[in-house]
């Protein structure tokens, strides 16, 4: 079961990471069509953002209670109808209408695929990987294969062919339903069980300032590299990919580095720590040289591909009974680290790069602290 549940759930990740970063190269196409500006059309992201990051936590606790399968096949069909009817829309209101129906139903895709994998025991670090792995494909290549099949076709084609491929995967989904049951595990069920367990703040926190403002302060990458190396859109967009490659080769590597570094946690502390280092080498160094600012990328690159699912494969072992919830709440703090992060590092950017390394090593510093090991609870007091 496990040989056919991993590239399922990596391509269940491809949808909500190829879904959320589909839009980039074809805001104007969207604009042109429904009449509105450009501009108008990135509320898009924020019609979709919002009620994922809003609903995941409900998603991860219906998923404990009833099995992750009831929520994420339902969830899966959704996003496939709302991409679709976005595809056929008339208006930008309704446009933007099913947007929000799209993110209803990446809360119960992403989080419950992740914890899908982490209830693989031996293997739930390969899993998370697969995962994570699904994930960044999705967003290395979507803005390219959106824009060409804009290109080709229509804007209104990219989001119909994510809805029909979304609609495809329910289908070898539905393989794995005889595994559909609660996973809570041990003497406590799910729905008394506490979710912030010792080592759950820590972890959240992590996901927020850690991969949330490593991701946030990323985006503003392109614009580091046009302002200091006079690079053209292309050979940006060529950085990007390269980036994305690298990323996706972190995570394969993340299961050996935990194994070899003693958990999943010391492993995350230590790639964020080494990736302040490289935000600070890109947006601090006075008059950089390309082969200087590739170096981090690359290293950046390749440590957080391996910290992002060394620090899923963590909050997946906090809690079997609440595994899922944990997951999603993971889920909805990485969304809106990455948001907070993004709007502070474009506001600092205007007063300079080097405010941006400054925010970049202050987030993930605080990420580095957040995790360190928990306090073990002291002996109850007698008497």
């Amino acid at each position: 079961m496990t040989a056919i549940k991993f590239p399922i759930l990596f391509l269940i990740a491809f949808l909500v990471g190829s879904d959320e970063f589909l839009l980039g190269p074809i805001l104007a196409p969207i604009g042109n069509d429904l009449g509105v500006p450009p501009e108008r059309v990135t509320l898009f992201i924020a019609a979709y953002a919002l009620p994922l990051a809003l609903l995941a936590p409900a998603a991860g606790f219906l998923s404990d209670r009833y099995g992750r399968l009831s929520v994420l096949l339902p969830a899966t069909a959704i996003v496939a109808v709302a991409s679709i009817l976005t595809g056929f829309a008339a208006s930008f209101g309704w446009a933007l209408a099913m947007r929000v129906l799209t993110g209803v139903g990446s809360a119960g895709m992403l989080p419950i695929a992740f914890a899908m994998a982490a209830d693989e025991g031996d293997q739930s670090a390969r899993g998370i990987s697969f995962v994570m792995g699904g994930l960044t494909t999705g967003i290395m290549i979507s803005p390219g294969l959106g824009a060409f099949v804009s290109d080709l076709w229509s804007w209104r084609a990219a989001f119909i062919l994510l809805g029909a491929a979304a609609l495809v995967t329910v289908l070898p989904a539905l393989v794995l339903w005889r595994s559909n049951k609660p996973v809570a595990h041990g003497e406590v069920p799910a729905s008394r069980s506490r979710v912030l367990v010792p080592g759950a703040v820590g972890a959240l926190c992590g996901m927020f300032f850690g991969i949330g403002g490593a991701v946030g302060v990323y985006s503003l990458v392109g614009e580091r590299l046009r302002d200091v190396l006079i690079l053209d859109t292309q050979q940006i967009g060529l950085v990007y990919v390269g980036f994305g490659v690298l990323s996706v080769a972190g995570n394969a590597l993340a299961p050996g580095a935990i194994r070899r570094i003693g958990g999943a946690r010391q492993t995350m502390r230590l790639a964020i720590g080494a990736v302040v280092l490289c935000v600070v080498a890109v947006f601090a160094l006075p008059n950089p040289s390309l082969p200087s600012i590739g170096l981090a990328l690359a290293v950046w690159a390749l440590l957080g591909g391996i910290g992002a699912p060394a620090l899923q494969a963590h909050i997946a072992r906090l809690s079997a009974a609440r595994r899922g919830t944990l997951m999603a709440l993971g889920s909805s703090a990485l969304n809106l680290g990455v948001a907070l992060a993004a709007t502070l590092a474009g506001e600092a950017y205007l007063h300079g790069s080097g405010w941006v390394a400054l925010l970049g090593a202050v987030l993930l510093t605080i990420a580095v602290v957040a995790l360190a090991r928990p306090r073990e609870p002291g002996p109850a007091p007698s008497g």
